[in-house]
């Protein structure tokens, strides 16, 4: 199989699903210390920290005796995280490049591409967690590192929401108007998750697997087309 071939796109989107599933096992359910105003998830709530007092309400203060657990949870789903980085960068790869040979036009692989700029964005940011909850751990300073920590965070939303466009935009074109509906939302709607991190970003960041959905129902629609 290589990259535009249906199956491979539903074999990634399978593999990304898979691999979601298992890190939800690992991450911590729900915050230890409840966030006024937010239903924000744990692991979330760590890529949106810009305070100390954050993290508290993540793992809970020192002489929680869950905090352990909890920070063990998170580090444990944030490694298995780069497997899942390749398994949705090339399925965002893998599908506009079927896109780009089912219609001729070579600008859609610029959509792809999306995708594994953003698993790479994904692998930094994660790499400055890490450094972050070791410093929270340590009782050392993690301000420096929670300043920088916004670029990669926004930059692999604002990039997945784009390929999400793209793909709506494709969908109209195409006259399937349903997965169109399914993709369009997480563009949409990122600039308001932007603005509002802690109580908007939780739905409108989890709006992009909708926009998976939609990329392995196409390929699912066109499976028995061959790819030239």
């Amino acid at each position: 199989m290589k990259l535009g071939d249906h199956r491979l796109t539903l074999l990634l989107f399978g593999l990304t699903l898979a691999i979601l599933g298992v890190m939800q096992g690992f991450f911590p359910a729900e915050l230890a210390i409840p966030l006024p105003g937010s239903t924000i998830r744990p692991v979330l709530l760590l890529e949106f920290a810009s305070t100390p007092d954050h993290l508290r309400h993540i793992f809970g203060e020192a002489g929680d005796p869950l905090r352990a657990a909890r920070i063990e949870g998170m580090t444990a789903g944030n490694r298995l995280d780069y497997l899942l980085m390749p398994a949705y960068g090339l399925l965002t790869l893998s599908f506009f490049a079927g896109i780009a040979r089912e219609t001729g036009r070579a600008h859609w692989w610029a959509f792809g591409w999306m995708g594994v700029l953003a698993a790479l964005a994904d692998a930094v940011e994660n790499a400055i967690m890490f450094g972050i909850v070791d410093n929270f751990v340590a009782g050392s300073d993690v301000m420096g590192a929670m300043a920088i920590l916004p670029l990669p965070v926004w930059t692999k939303f604002g990039l997945l929401a784009a390929s999400c466009g793209g793909a709506a935009w494709e969908f109209i074109v195409l006259r399937r108007y349903v997965l169109a509906a399914l993709s369009l939302p997480a563009a949409l709607l990122f600039v308001p998750g932007f603005l509002d991190p802690f109580g908007f970003a939780p739905t409108s960041t989890s709006l992009i697997g909708l926009g998976w959905m939609a990329m392995a129902a196409h390929a699912a629609s066109r499976l028995y087309r061959p790819v030239s």
